[in-house]
């Protein structure tokens, strides 16, 4: 019986604990700056190209099961100056964004709100039918949008003005991170992980990578890509698999929630959630 026990729990290391690599990082993260703490559970950061600043999505108290609308969006300046604290209110568990000409989209708790860019005014919530905990967002080249819902194991799609479900399968093991590029979309998965790679037309997905627990944001680097975990790590993966840790900040306890990322100066943003914070780094 104990060998039956010690085959298992071999057998389920292997299979759910990533490969890292032991050579070095492509890559490295130094820090630039770090906001001032008047930011409230911040969650997700997302780059206004347009305005050329920031926003931050603050959950404020996390209340999933009785929306108590004290979220809110904060506007930071490219140097991590806080411009406007409460820019747009009203908000239940505001985390992912995205932007769609002058629109900023935000998955807040069971809807996908349409947000002004320029008045920082609601102006439409888009119900995510029997969704649980919607959370990250990220714009197709198409124009749509693609939201999880962690909690309820599922994927929403929101086009031509109507919102749908796109996905539900509790194999993907509590999608939060998602990432639509032309020919695929990425899920990253909270509970176990892993990285999906989903055909849009079939939704079926393979696994190509494995992270680690709390897989949060995803972005694009190049033909590579940055995970973070909630829990305090970012990775480095290779379109072959291949994987380095960035960050581990779990000891200190210093969060790494769904980050944002500037272009034009490789500036990668990091909401720090429970320390009420964002780190800029400079990714070389």
């Amino acid at each position: 019986m104990k060998t039956y026990i010690f085959i298992l729990s071999l057998l389920s290391y292997c299979l759910f604990t990533p490969a890292f690599s032991q050579d070095r990082a492509p890559v490295s993260l130094n820090q630039l700056w770090k906001s001032d703490t008047l930011l409230r559970t911040p969650e997700s950061v997302q780059y206004d190209p347009q305005g050329k600043r920031l926003f931050v999505a603050n959950m404020n108290k996390v209340n999933v099961e009785n929306p108590d609308g004290d979220g809110f969006i904060s506007v930071l300046s490219t140097d991590g100056k806080i411009k406007t604290l409460q820019w747009a209110t009203g908000l239940n568990d505001p985390k992912g964004m995205g932007i769609i000409k002058n629109s900023l989209f935000v998955a807040d708790l069971k809807d996908l709100v349409e947000i002004d860019l320029k008045t920082g005014k609601i102006l439409n919530r888009h119900a995510a039918v029997n969704s649980i905990m919607l959370n990250d967002v990220s714009i197709s080249p198409k124009g749509e949008v693609f939201v999880s819902d962690s909690r309820g194991h599922k994927l929403y799609r929101y086009a031509d003005g109507k919102m749908e479900l796109f996905l539900d399968d509790p194999n993907l093991q509590g999608p939060n991170g998602v990432f639509a590029e032309k020919e695929q979309l990425i899920v990253a998965s909270a509970g176990s992980g892993n990285l999906w790679k989903m055909d849009y037309a079939t939704k079926k997905y393979t696994s190509w990578a494995m992270t680690n627990k709390t897989a949060d944001g995803i972005l694009r680097f190049g033909d590579d890509y940055l995970i973070s975990c909630w829990h305090g790590e970012v990775y480095y993966v290779k379109p072959d698999g291949k994987v380095w840790k960035l960050i581990d900040s779990k000891s200190p306890q210093v969060n790494t929630a769904d980050f944002g990322y500037i272009p034009q100066t490789k500036t990668v943003l990091i909401p720090n959630f429970y320390k009420n914070t964002v780190t800029a780094y400079t990714i070389k």
